[in-house]
């Protein structure tokens, strides 16, 4: 966030651009409302006088009188209270899962014991409110409390949003699919001041396994602990961790009485968003299952600081109060986000640690690159003897960070064709200087993936950006968009000491140029998933097309193509050459080509579905390509990518997208010579 001196030179700022006509109402309204946000968040009430007294100027110094509401301060939500009037608060949560709420919600309601029933709506793509009016469902005692802005689902920020929100001094959390007996209050009663009531998986006696999320609690307790744990973010562990806070403080956990509460039924896949994985890698198939999830959150929760009352939720602003409830909008994302490099750090321990339970304890033993390269491997292929094999392997030669060369990391950045181009540069000027390379390979929203999940490599890998063992090199960071950067900065070679590039692009050095990155990058051994994609498809064929549409200020709402990521000049570049790169400019230059006898057979690789539906409805059996269903950057998705650069290259000639370092990167892996034609340029 911010400093104090940051806010007032901002909100100066502003005013003069509103009075030098520098700037739109909207725009003015936007990143006034933006500052509010931050300054209501800091809690500085001389910082809120001083905003509160910008707003008044500048109503009066653009004789506006309307905007000083548009600009009030933010009203936040408060945390969780430990008052409340006496009484039942049931409280649930949706993001789109309205169907299962519409069965439960009438037989809580059944219930004079329920004082209100608090629907938290987790950014729903149709508003529950809307769903519950389409089927007339009405009741004074319901309150829906709508957030806008939620990214994606996360239990423990949800339902402490509804912990906060409910006003009745005894919470009942359900589930949207948790179904009560109509018995339910005479068996199980209400939990005593120092106890609570909860679903219990560990009890084999009854069938609970899918309520252990259920708990009816005093929500002075819940306040005393501060709710869930909010560093827990993926699924599972949010409730043991949650009742095992609560048991520190005293209270006593009760097993709900069996039978009193029943879940609708429904797959973990519904709960985790996984699908079927056999086929994926390892890694990746594992990591999305319930049980991993449910123990690397449990790693997490004991390596992050323990969760109190003191810690801050998630900001939430007060849009719109209504008679049924609230409207409040996500401000700044987690209050206490979990480092990326803990995350990471919990996922590769869970994931030996499982790998230890299911094959045996000398897994434990395993080097990360042996573990890494098993890992790469499709689900089907793990065994015991797989780790051994290639933990005797990898003695022979380990992969280490060498102390008696020096070194170059290379910090590779953004999408898959700029990060190889970016780790080839590096590799030949290691090669030319006799340095040891390391890559630092990040997962993040441009490549959600580890490099063993495209390579099985056997040099030096970190999974994080800046790590110790880069401490006291020269760093050369090409990264425009980030504080101190210098893109095509001279790379120095200061005898005896480490080189750290962060880059996106080709490293300027006279040790660099194509010949020897490429063929750095075509040494790479590509895992056996992605060759077996290649394998699946027709080639060579006689043309290859790469139809890059997807990007600039359209698609900014990606992650990967926000505005954060590039400066202004090279927004308005993508802008212009996605123009160029349209599939229908493609096919035209195609049907010549097809007319003159040169493309009988065509690959295509494309970031639209759409690309794929019209070249097959035109091409029939000339088109090959590699089916798929998702177009993301998740590490499956990232195999079919470097599948497709490969493919991409099979081909003599090749129409390629401009300004793509995709279609660049399927030249360098070409292995012979390709005749290049660019949108926009060539055609």
């Amino acid at each position: 966030m911010p400093s104090d001196v940051e806010h007032h030179s901002q909100l100066g700022n502003l005013y003069l651009k509103a009075c030098r006509d520098a700037i739109t109402r909207p725009d003015l309204v936007s990143r006034m409302r933006q500052l509010g946000q931050q300054i209501a968040r800091s809690g500085d009430e001389r910082l809120q006088q001083v905003y509160s007294r910008h707003a008044r100027l500048l109503a009066l110094a653009l004789k506006d009188p309307e905007i000083s509401e548009d600009l009030a301060l933010p009203e936040l939500l408060g945390p969780i209270s430990a008052e409340g009037q006496p009484g039942v608060s049931i409280v649930t949560c949706s993001m789109n899962r309205t169907e299962n709420l519409l069965r439960a919600l009438p037989g809580w309601l059944r219930h004079p014991d329920v004082s209100e029933v608090v629907i938290v709506d987790w950014s729903s793509d149709e508003p529950v409110r809307d769903a519950l009016s389409a089927q007339g469902v009405s009741d004074p005692r319901i309150r829906i409390v709508r957030v806008d802005g939620a990214p994606r689902w996360i239990l423990s920020q949800a339902f402490n949003t509804g912990f906060r929100v409910a006003r009745f001094d005894t919470i009942l959390k359900l589930d949207a699919d948790i179904v009560l007996s109509e018995d339910f209050f005479a068996r199980n009663g209400r939990p005593a001041r120092e106890g609570f009531i909860a679903g219990n998986w560990r009890n084999v006696t009854s069938d609970q396994v899918h309520v252990n999320g259920f708990f009816f609690a005093p929500r002075a307790a819940l306040a005393a602990v501060g709710g869930f744990n909010e560093f827990i973010t993926t699924y599972g562990w949010d409730d043991d961790d949650l009742y095992g806070r609560l048991e520190k403080i005293g209270m006593q956990r009760q097993d709900v009485a069996p039978d009193t509460i029943h879940h609708l039924p429904h797959s973990d896949e519904q709960r985790t968003g996984s699908e079927s994985a056999d086929m994926r890698p390892a890694r990746e198939a594992i990591m999305a299952t319930p049980r991993f999830m449910i123990q690397r959150n449990r790693i997490l929760a004991e390596m992050m600081p323990a969760w109190t009352a003191e810690m801050e939720l998630l900001p939430l602003a007060v849009d719109a109060r209504q008679e049924d409830g609230l409207t409040l909008s996500v401000i700044d994302g987690p209050a206490q986000p979990v480092p990326d490099d803990i995350f990471e750090k919990a996922s590769q321990e869970m994931l030996k640690e499982l790998m230890a339970w299911d094959y045996g304890p000398e897994i434990r033993q395993c080097s990360q690159t042996a573990f890494d390269r098993v890992m790469a491997r499709p689900l089907t292929e793990l065994s015991k003897q797989a780790f051994l094999d290639a933990s005797s392997a990898s003695d022979l030669s380990q992969p280490s960070l060498a102390p008696s060369r020096s070194r170059i990391f290379i910090d590779a950045q953004h999408g898959l064709g700029n990060r190889l181009r970016a780790i080839g540069s590096a590799a030949a000027i290691a090669n030319a200087t006799d340095r040891e390379l390391v890559i630092v390979w990040q997962p993040d929203d441009h490549c959600d993936c580890h490099f063993a999940d495209l390579f099985a490599y056997d040099g030096a890998v970190i999974d994080h950006s800046f790590p110790v063992e880069a401490q006291g090199s020269d760093v050369h960071n090409y990264m425009t968009v980030e504080a101190g950067a210098e893109k095509d900065a001279l790379i120095r070679l200061d005898a005896g000491r480490d080189i750290y590039a962060r880059s996106a692009f080709v490293l300027n050095s006279p040790h660099s140029g194509w010949e020897a990155e490429n063929r750095f990058l075509r040494s790479l051994v590509p895992v056996e998933r992605v060759r077996a994609l290649v394998a699946s498809v027709r080639h060579p064929n006689d043309l290859s097309a790469h139809v890059r549409m997807e990007g600039g200020r359209k698609d900014q709402h990606l992650a990967y193509e926000s505005t954060a990521n590039w400066t202004e000049e090279d927004h308005d570049l993508i802008d212009h050459w996605r123009s160029k790169s349209h599939f229908s400019h493609f096919m035209k230059r195609i049907d010549a080509l097809i007319a003159e006898g040169r493309a009988n057979t065509i690959f295509l690789a494309a970031d639209k579905p759409e690309t794929y539906d019209e070249f097959r409805d035109r091409y029939g059996d000339r088109l090959a390509w590699l089916p798929r269903g998702l177009y993301d950057r998740s590490a499956e998705q990232l195999q079919y990518a470097l599948a497709d650069a490969m493919l991409l290259g099979q081909a003599p000639r090749m129409l390629g997208s401009t300004w793509s370092s995709f279609s660049e990167l399927a030249m360098r892996l070409a292995p012979e010579k390709v005749a290049q034609e660019m949108s926009g340029k060539d055609f």
